[in-house]
């Protein structure tokens, strides 16, 4: 596990205060094509990008903590307030590529190339805004180190980050305050 999702974790424990329990929910979306991961799906429908479609029925919400008694779901991040002053990742809930043991399942460049053709024909189709929409639709907001910031308060945006880890692009929602 990244360092950066242990120390996550730990913190999602640490805000289990106040009737607060560590109750998940992470997005698992559900792609068209044929195979047993995504990247067996990406290349039997031959790397084209208008052929690999998002089953939008699927529950993708994304949440860390719930409290029981009012209902209320909230997503948990390690960052402090000012760190909103400014994008920060959210999530990263499209395909991407996150250990080297999967190098052997797409080369860089077919992968990069996807992720760009994807990214580019989904921009303004709507696709990121339902997704992001769709993610929050329990949440709250986000509990931060510091205090919470309410749903209200943020905006959210899908960026693609090129040559993001070891040279394979990632796609990526960010949020920041309004």
């Amino acid at each position: 596990m990244q360092n950066r999702a242990k120390t996550g974790v730990d913190f999602e424990k640490s805000v289990q205060v106040n009737g607060w329990i560590k109750q998940t929910s992470s997005p698992r979306m559900k792609w068209s094509g044929n195979g047993r991961n995504i990247f067996d799906k990406i290349k039997s429908i031959n790397y084209d990008p208008t052929r690999f479609i998002l089953d939008e029925t699927v529950d993708i919400t994304k949440y860390d903590i719930y409290h029981p008694e009012t209902n209320k779901y909230r997503e948990v991040k390690k960052y402090h307030m000012d760190s909103f002053n400014d994008w920060v990742l959210y999530s990263e809930p499209y395909f991407k590529m996150a250990s080297k043991g999967l190098f052997k399942k797409m080369p860089l460049d077919v992968y990069n190339k996807f992720a760009e053709e994807f990214y580019e024909l989904h921009k303004d189709s709507g696709l990121f805004d339902r997704v992001i929409k769709k993610i929050n639709q329990k949440s709250e907001g986000i509990q931060i180190v510091d205090g919470f910031i309410p749903k209200e308060e943020l905006e959210f945006r899908t960026v693609l980050i090129r040559d993001n880890w070891a040279g394979y692009h990632r796609i990526t929602i960010q949020v920041k305050r309004k």
